[in-house]
């Protein structure tokens, strides 16, 4: 913390509390109003404590909208200049507009009779053009805004701090973030949105906003360890905060705005109908709102070849089945337990009529699997077998079941590795031979699909337990109908 600082006022006290406690009186006191913090504000606080304290220089924050972000991204900016009047900023968006309302902003706090009263700190607002980096950018730039130069605003403090607010795309000369040789905290370059929602349809946007970050932005750091925080909602998979974790390292502070078990994170953002209303498009949810962007129908298990058949309408079934996959733990960083039910149709297709999904220790797993069976074992259409995963807790809910009851239940031995057994059961499900329920809407459905939606070559989904599951019956179930595949292509 700068000696320039009174160390005998309550501005001191406040910054020696760290950037949490600072930031929240001073919102309070230039809004007239608190805060609203949630659980992910007291871990965002931290994250960006170990960046002022040097204990991360690279981080990534990805959140979903209405969050605050934005808002905290300010008064980062704000602290950077208190904690250091000497600090050297650059904030820079692909928004010029965001920049504009952002740099008004941070100088409206600056000139607030309370920060003025704690800091005393006078400064100037100025503006400059820039041009393009390349040709790129220029085209860009003339087709989105109908100018050839970037707006470029500048903060100075009469202590010596700058700020530059310069947007993705524009030129940065003669200037750099951090101060040349300080010892301590005294600058950061913040990224606050570097792609726009749109920029997921492009590729080429994509990889120039990479470039810029690599060209231009790396380039402008007066000490090395001056911290760089990337702040944005995912919108793809190659999006800037992808890339600086794959190529740079950069520590990703991630927070879906659904945790693992479906409760939301921002409940008094975020109603129950508000969430179902936006997981109706499922790849835009994944990415802006669980942080988690994939390609899009996905990778290898494309969503749209699943059909759907009509709960209105009551079929026969000549074949009912369940499989199921057992996780080897309950711990919340395993995997489920899941289980899935079949029934192969009198025109040989295969539906899935049910999938139960859980972490269940021992004795609740052979009771959730006893009830599945009574459930789908009915008189007029009785259920033939129970398949099981012959691993860990599936052997011995194979051996409790064999011991203690009368369902037939058979064990199933994996075969090659995951990715394998899932492309084995592609070509039936491109047919069209497997249905779901209703409509993706449905129950299970968009949970289902969202995991298979994810599933990766390079094993680098979260979940596959579904698709485990799935896999398996698809096997089981085809092995039975007798069907051209070539007469349904």
């Amino acid at each position: 913390m700068s000696d320039e600082i009174d160390r005998g006022y309550l501005g001191y006290s406040l910054l020696k509390r760290g950037f949490r406690d600072w930031f929240l009186y001073m919102f309070r006191v230039t809004n007239n109003t608190p805060f609203v913090i949630s659980p992910v504000h007291e871990q965002l606080f931290k994250e960006i404590q170990d960046v002022i304290d040097g204990k991360t220089t690279r981080l990534n924050i990805n959140l979903c909208p209405r969050t605050g972000k934005t808002t905290i991204a300010k008064f980062l900016t704000v602290y950077s200049l208190t904690v250091n009047p000497k600090a050297q900023v650059i904030y820079t968006s692909y928004s010029q507009d965001l920049l504009s309302n952002i740099s008004k902003e941070v100088a409206s706090v600056l000139m607030s009779p309370i920060y003025k009263a704690l800091y005393g700190t006078g400064f100037q607002l100025a503006q400059t053009e820039s041009d393009p980096v390349n040709d790129f950018w220029r085209d860009y730039l003339l087709r989105t805004t109908g100018k050839a130069t970037y707006s470029t605003r500048k903060i100075v403090t009469e202590k010596g701090g700058v700020v530059l607010f310069s947007a993705i795309g524009g030129q940065i000369t003669g200037f750099g973030a951090g101060v040349r040789g300080a010892k301590g905290f005294s600058g950061i370059i913040i990224i606050d949105d570097a792609n726009k929602v749109s920029d997921g349809r492009s590729k080429k946007m994509l990889q120039n906003t990479q470039e810029y970050f690599v060209d231009t932005l790396l380039t402008r750091l007066n000490n090395s360890d001056t911290p760089i925080c990337n702040i944005q909602q995912r919108v793809h998979l190659d999006d800037l905060s992808g890339f600086l974790s794959e190529n740079y390292g950069f520590k990703s502070f991630i927070f879906p705005l659904l945790a693992e078990d479906g409760t939301c994170n921002l409940p008094n953002q975020y109603t129950p109908q508000r969430i179902k209303e936006l997981q109706v498009n499922n790849y835009v949810f994944l990415a802006q709102y669980q942080q988690q962007p994939i390609i899009q129908g996905g990778e290898v298990i494309k969503s749209e070849w699943f059909r759907y058949y009509p709960l209105s309408v009551k079929y026969h079934y000549k074949r009912v089945f369940i499989t199921a996959d057992t996780a080897q733990k309950v711990k919340e960083c395993n995997d489920y337990s899941v289980f899935m039910v079949f029934g192969v149709t009198d025109d040989d297709r295969l539906h899935v009529l049910d999938i139960v999904r859980g972490r269940w220790e021992a004795p609740e797993l052979k009771k959730t699997a006893i009830l599945l069976w009574n459930k789908w074992n009915q008189p007029n259409q009785p259920c033939q077998a129970l398949y099981v995963e012959d691993k860990v807790s599936g052997t011995g809910l194979i051996q409790e079941i064999q011991a203690s009851c009368g369902i037939p239940i058979l064990p199933l031995k994996p075969e090659a590795d995951k990715l394998t057994r899932a492309e084995s059961i592609l070509t039936y499900l491109e047919a069209g031979l497997i249905f779901l329920p209703e409509s993706r809407a449905y129950s299970f459905n968009n949970d289902f699909l969202s995991e298979c939606e994810s599933f990766t070559r390079d094993d680098s989904h979260k979940h596959d337990d579904q698709i485990d599951a799935f896999v398996y019956g698809v096997k089981i179930g085809i092995s039975r109908i007798q069907v051209s595949i070539l007469d349904v292509l």
